[in-house]
């Protein structure tokens, strides 16, 4: 019974890697997906089903989340020029040869 259910995950394993595009790296999380079919633990067909679920959730709880109360946009900072109180330096920069 073991090597039969072992047989059904890798087989649904491969088909879940087909179905994505053969993305390499994700063997074990199709594994575990696999398992989790054949166990009856997943409701979902695809993993962008669960996802969607998941953001319908978040935004149910969005919604239901009291907002945060409005406030005034603070008034424009005015420009202001700052300065050390003295007169900036003529000083002509010295044209150098380069590298």
């Amino acid at each position: 019974m073991g090597q039969d259910l072992q047989e059904q995950i890798r087989t649904r394993a491969y088909q879940i890697w087909l179905d994505e595009g053969q993305p390499e790296g994700a063997d074990l999380r199709h594994w575990l997906q696999a398992s989790d079919e054949l166990a009856g633990d997943d409701n979902h067909e695809t993993l962008q089903e669960l996802f969607d679920e998941d953001d319908r959730e978040d935004e149910v709880k969005r919604i239901r989340e009291p907002q945060p109360a409005k406030s005034r946009p603070a008034s424009p900072v005015p420009a202001v020029d700052m300065t050390t109180g003295r007169e900036p330096a003529q000083r002509k920069i010295r044209q150098t040869e380069g590298p």
